[in-house]
């Protein structure tokens, strides 16, 4: 894949509507989150969420998320730091390849409804975080199916590249008429391309005393 593809485009504010159109594309994980009491927004300090385990859409491939959303004492203005690796493992075990990448002082919305046609619901009170930041890959091109398609996986060239980042989270797995039987979950990758996902480990609120 030629690595000038994935360069971002974009550079000025984003707005809601590219937002809802990159998640729509983007997100189509299940996976397990700790509960914690619901938490009033306008106390909220900081929110960090945790995840580790393996990819639900990658075969053989292992996923870790650590984000963390940041309110300002004095504006209230909410910012992200994202960082994600997904690593992936052949029949022997050997690591094939790895993605990674980071983000800071990102844009922070709750998303409204929307249908997933992947899981067949419609998800709710999601966490988006998206920005520009650094993304890193392995120099191999490896071709696999993700979410039922035959893709090449990204290749930077084993060099950090500028690239539209975004994270997802959910804290329970809720949807219109229910909460997902294994709870929440957490998704992290380039906007609209190729993402990874799985478990959550630990999603904390600290509150303002």
């Amino acid at each position: 894949m030629n690595v000038r593809k994935l360069k971002a485009k974009s550079k000025s504010k984003y707005k809601f509507t590219i937002a809802l159109a990159i998640i729509l594309a983007l997100v189509n994980i299940m996976v397990i989150a700790v509960p914690v009491e619901a938490a009033d927004p306008s106390r909220i300090l900081m929110i960090d969420i945790m995840a580790k385990g393996n990819d639900f859409d990658v075969p053989g491939a292992i996923t870790s998320i650590k984000g963390r959303l940041e309110y300002s004492k004095v504006t209230g203005e909410c910012l992200g730091q994202v960082e994600f690796e997904l690593k992936l493992y052949d029949e022997s075990g050997e690591k094939i390849y790895s993605m990674k990448g980071k983000l800071k002082d990102a844009f922070v919305m709750i998303m409204p409804a929307y249908y997933c046609d992947v899981r067949d619901v419609t998800w709710t009170n999601l966490w988006l975080v998206m920005g520009e930041g650094q993304f890193k890959t392995t120099d191999a091109d490896i071709e696999l199916y993700y979410r039922g398609n035959l893709i090449t996986l990204p290749n930077t060239g084993g060099q950090y590249i500028t690239m539209d980042l975004v994270m997802l989270a959910s804290q329970y797995g809720e949807y219109i008429g229910g909460v997902w039987e294994e709870g929440g979950w957490a998704a992290a990758g380039i906007m609209g391309a190729f993402g990874a996902g799985t478990y959550l480990t630990k999603y904390m609120v600290k509150m303002v005393p």
